[in-house]
């Protein structure tokens, strides 16, 4: 199977190249530099209608929507162990956090990147920042709590549901300080080697 990467560092492509280097799967990586318009070109949007990272070309069909993608490739390589199977009571727990990171999680964070550092200053809504940001803290006092007891999110073993989540604290590492759990939980994921391959050029 040949899986081509489209990515830039940082972005959400971040969370399904940590997956391919746990899965220890043959991948090779295409750079989109969105800041540049590369997004914007004919023969990028024949890749991803919208001109987003990531997508995964695999063999000869693409696929987008790293929340998706991620959770493709665990269950593809369900032996290896990152995602329970279908089967399993565990599963229940893996899809309600797996949506959670992507709807619960990342809107308020995203709001929050989006108004403060991305959109031009006559576009902005300081106002929202606010919100989105009492709205993140809550999010993380959920997931706070959850790990009062475990190591990582799912059955207390590493998953796919921890790439999802740990992409989005690592935004907001200065609100992550304040909470005693989440703050192991990151650190200790990002000592993963295949988190640290991930996230060299």
């Amino acid at each position: 199977m040949e899986l081509i990467l489209y990515h830039l560092p940082g972005s959400r492509s971040q969370r399904v190249r940590w997956l391919l280097e746990e899965l220890e799967l043959n991948y090779s990586l295409k750079t989109i530099d969105l800041f540049k318009g590369e997004g914007n070109t004919a023969e990028y949007l024949a890749v991803h209608p919208l001109g987003q990272l990531p997508a995964l070309k695999i063999d000869d069909s693409t696929m987008f929507e790293s929340g998706a993608i991620v959770q493709w490739l665990a269950d593809t390589n369900l032996e290896k162990g990152f995602a329970p199977p279908l089967d399993s009571p565990r599963r229940r727990d893996f899809d309600q956090w797996m949506y959670f990171s992507v709807t619960n999680l990342e809107n308020p964070a995203w709001e929050i990147m989006l108004h403060s550092k991305i959109l031009p200053k006559d576009v902005a809504i300081k106002a929202i920042i606010p919100f989105a940001t009492k709205n993140l803290l809550q999010v993380f006092t959920v997931l706070d709590n959850e790990l009062k007891k475990k190591n990582h999110m799912v059955d207390d073993r590493f998953s796919a549901v921890d790439i999802m989540i740990a992409y989005i604290l690592m935004w907001y590492p200065e609100h992550v300080e304040a909470f005693s759990n989440l703050k192991s939980y990151l650190h200790q994921l990002q000592q993963r080697p295949a988190y640290i391959r991930s996230i060299q050029n």
